[in-house]
């Protein structure tokens, strides 16, 4: 006979690579799994009971806001980034977490539960190419008059960018799918003047000849993507919501007729955006 749902649970939460905890209204641990109290530098048990900030100490404070945002307006919280160093650990590391909120009946939320998935590895990765993707344009720069050399090392930035695109944990390198691009974002004047639209704008895809200009607002969210930074960072350099930047990111693809970052950046580096 097979496990019981019960028991089932039980067997995903205690051997799950992902970390899992739920966590009552005073903020304190009901419930954490092998995988995040390693994350932690605790055991499981040393958690029961405790505070997030007991466990997390200073680096609590984006945790507790977040765990909070999910009792106070009972929807859940999805790809919340965290960057903190941790009480156990002597460098920075990165996170990912989900959190969901745990209901009676009556509507009120109980407890909270978390996934949390570590991109430290990763994301130390991804910075380190941009490093190296950035050195190696400054050379390019310098070695301009030389063309093959300038090609080669244009080759180089190239190839540096594909490789961390495809270390994100948000990478989207596949083809951009239909329920991808008919999100419909809500009104919102962006700070150029420009009126937010649908993806689809008032192109359509483009094949085998060069792409309609892009907008300045465009060229800017395109440099900036293709710099290697997220659609929050890129949404708090241009003072416009990360949902206006997935529109634009859209948008651009329709209009130039691609498919991938990855022929995103090509794009860029031909048009000379970065």
């Amino acid at each position: 006979m097979g496990l019981e749902p019960r028991q089932s649970l039980a067997a995903l939460f205690s051997t799950s690579t992902v970390g899992v905890a739920i966590c009552d209204r005073q903020l304190r641990f009901q419930a954490v799994n092998d995988a995040l109290a390693s994350m932690n530098g605790f055991p499981a048990e040393a958690h029961i009971g405790k505070t997030i900030r007991h466990i997390l100490g200073t680096a609590a404070a984006r945790v507790e806001l977040a765990f909070r945002h999910v009792f106070v307006t009972g929807d859940p919280l999805s790809n919340f980034e965290l960057t903190a160093r941790l009480p156990t650990r002597t460098e920075t590391g990165h996170w990912i977490e989900n959190y969901y909120p745990i209901k009676a009946r009556s509507g009120k939320v109980l407890q909270v539960g978390v996934t949390v998935v570590e991109v430290t590895k990763s994301k130390n990765v991804e910075q380190s190419l941009y490093r190296l993707a950035n050195q190696l344009r400054q050379t390019a720069e310098a070695l301009k008059n030389h063309r093959d050399i300038r090609q080669q090392t244009e080759n180089c930035i190239f190839e540096t960018r594909i490789i961390s695109e495809l270390l994100r944990p948000e990478s989207r390198l596949a083809a951009i799918g239909h329920q991808q691009i008919i999100i419909q974002p809500e009104l919102e004047q962006v700070s150029s003047g420009e009126n937010r639209l649908s993806p689809y704008g008032s192109h359509t895809p483009m094949s085998g000849q060069r792409a309609h200009r892009l907008s300045r607002r465009e060229r800017q969210v395109v440099q900036h993507l293709t710099e290697g930074k997220s659609n929050k960072e890129v949404a708090a350099i241009l003072n416009i919501s990360a949902r206006t930047v997935e529109t634009y990111r859209a948008r651009v693809m329709l209009k130039l007729d691609l498919r991938s970052l990855a022929e995103l950046v090509r794009y860029a580096l031909s048009d000379n955006i970065i």
